[in-house]
């Protein structure tokens, strides 16, 4: 059974016709109802627009199942776009393939510096959903740092419960704040940029240190005189890549705000012995940046404790290197 249907498979066969430029979709795929729904989707799609690039999502970005779309990869589809719907959706794609920029209004003025994620829970027969999903694809277009999330509440009907969504279009702020009905998305802006950067949650943390940006989490820090609780979740993740801009940024703290950067050790101890060989010995290089007897001691007591002799042996080395420095 087709899933896109007749009136629509003409709409996307139209637009195929007009493209001049690769258009390029991800699918986060995953098992059950709507993962088999998104990818059966997608598999027609290419179908009517042989052109369009379909490629499996290589991150994690956003949980699966996903279609996600957009220049900056920061539009996730856990919907099957119909109608209206279906018509923002391939606007977008044209958007990403062929981007000029503009400024024609305050949404696209939007500058947004930090991570924000936006969950909208839309139905397709829904004649107000439309409208903001248009205003919310333009603010993704223009702002990398901001992820855009397009839910089914039907489809994702889990979801949708654990969330209490009782009426569409609802749209979510960093699981916070939220807003239903005829939405100001002017306000939805002014609460993306105040935002007090220490309640980023570890996720919004990762995408700054993942694009590049470890020093600008230390900064921030500095700048508010205290340690974010996610950035301790960063530096003892089993993600390599996650805990490498970490230390990163934690480098930076500790030569910077030496005082600061102190405050890490306490939650650093009070996790260490959880922590799998790997990671404890990034830990351990992590602390033996704060220069202070505090951390001294504890690098001791690792390097004559009962730990993974390579973890023994990063802590030795640490306090060698302190003792000729």
């Amino acid at each position: 059974m087709d899933l896109i249907k007749t009136r629509d498979e003409e709409i996307i066969r139209q637009w195929a016709f007009r493209q001049t430029s690769p258009t390029v979709l991800y699918i986060a795929s995953s098992e059950g109802f709507a993962g088999e729904k998104l990818a059966h989707f997608c598999d027609e799609f290419k179908v009517m627009a042989p052109q369009a690039q379909i490629h499996k999502a290589q991150d994690e970005s956003f949980a699966a199942p996903a279609i996600i779309i957009g220049r900056h990869k920061n539009i996730a589809y856990q919907t099957i776009p119909e109608g209206r719907e279906l018509l923002l959706f391939l606007e977008a794609l044209s958007a990403a393939a062929d981007y000029t920029a503009s400024s024609s209004n305050e949404i696209q003025k939007s500058r947004i510096e930090l991570p924000a994620n936006l969950t909208v829970f839309i139905a397709q027969q829904c004649p107000h959903c439309p409208n903001i999903v248009a205003q919310l694809l333009l603010l993704a277009s223009e702002n990398p740092p901001l992820r855009l999330t397009i839910i089914d509440g039907f489809l994702f009907e889990n979801q949708t419960k654990e969330l209490d969504i009782h009426s569409v279009p609802t749209l979510i702020l960093d699981n916070k704040l939220r807003w239903t009905g005829q939405i100001n998305v002017v306000e939805v802006i002014h609460q993306c940029i105040k935002r007090d950067p220490s309640q980023l949650s570890s996720s919004s943390l990762r995408q700054i240190i993942e694009s590049g940006e470890a020093a600008r989490v230390a900064a921030m820090m500095i700048a508010n005189g205290r340690i974010f609780p996610a950035f301790v979740e960063l530096l003892v993740s089993e993600r390599w890549s996650v805990r490498l801009g970490a230390m990163v940024a934690m480098e930076y703290l500790a030569d910077e705000s030496p005082d600061l950067a102190a405050q890490m050790i306490a939650p650093l101890l009070a996790c260490f012995a959880g922590l799998n060989e790997q990671v404890q010995g990034d830990v351990v290089q992590a602390l033996a940046q704060i220069k202070n007897n505090e951390a001294k001691g504890f690098l001791a007591k690792i390097a004559s404790g009962d730990y993974a002799e390579s973890v023994r042996e990063v802590a030795t080395e640490e306090l060698e290197s302190w003792s000729s420095a």
